[in-house]
């Protein structure tokens, strides 16, 4: 009977000391409260939930477009909900545990006529021809003129313009979806008729407007590339010439 008495008090010993915990599963942990910012709050620190474990804490944002973690600190990257876990790893007896909270970030109001793209408050762009204004992006009309990659990526040639009109296109026009096109220099335009590229991809096929000046002095002009030989010509910007973009 002492036998037994004593190893009874053995391990009551032994769980005090580590603190009769279940080494599968972590202590229940304290409130995590939601948090409420606006996206133009300066980055703070989480404060963590109460613990009987002495592990560290550690977070993760479920949405780094919304916010990102850094130890502590959380940075606000735009508006959204993003779910903040905070785990602590195992320890001693104690086992892993974690909880999570809210995020809700909000967006300011944009100032004057801008308006939020991409979570961005950006002034609307005053698109060219034949690009039009659709949800606040600048997008050219449907064409069966296909998009060309070789080392750059090209925008099939469907249209004219002159020049300052078909530089204007390419710096706000929204293409295949991205933006920050340009128009291409005479060398590009020159290896993209050498290579082939466009055969069969229903381009108009002439002389292409790049964006090399000319050297005329008795008016403003720019190289065109004929796409069909690789001959250049120096033509008037008022001139028209076809079209296409690269980036």
């Amino acid at each position: 009977m002492k036998r037994i008495v004593g190893w009874l008090m053995g391990l009551c010993l032994v769980c005090l000391v580590a603190a009769c915990s279940d080494p599968d599963q972590g202590p229940p942990l304290g409130a995590f409260a939601a948090i409420t910012k606006t996206e133009t709050d300066a980055p703070f620190n989480l404060t963590p939930p109460s613990s009987k474990s002495p592990a560290d804490f550690h977070y993760t944002s479920s949405d780094t477009a919304v916010a990102t973690i850094s130890g502590s600190l959380v940075t606000i990257k735009g508006p959204g909900q993003s779910t903040i876990t905070a785990y602590q790893d195992s320890i001693g007896g104690w086992g892993p545990t974690s909880t999570t909270t809210t995020l809700t970030v909000t967006a300011v109001p944009c100032s004057g006529t801008d308006v939020r793209i991409n979570g961005q408050c950006t002034p609307v762009p005053t698109c060219t021809a034949p690009a039009v204004l659709t949800n606040n992006q600048c997008i050219p009309p449907a064409t069966s003129a296909e998009f060309v990659r070789t080392d750059m990526q090209y925008l099939g040639v469907s249209f004219s313009a002159n020049y300052t009109n078909a530089n204007g296109f390419c710096n706000t026009s929204t293409l295949n979806g991205v933006t920050g096109w340009k128009l291409p220099t005479a060398q590009q335009l020159k290896d993209l008729q050498a290579s082939n590229a466009i055969t069969g991809k229903g381009w108009a096929v002439g002389y292409t407007w790049s964006s090399d000046m000319g050297v005329m002095a008795s008016e403003a002009t720019h190289v065109a590339v004929d796409l069909a030989s690789g001959a250049t010509v120096e033509r008037p910007d008022a001139a028209g010439a076809y079209v296409t973009c690269v980036r």
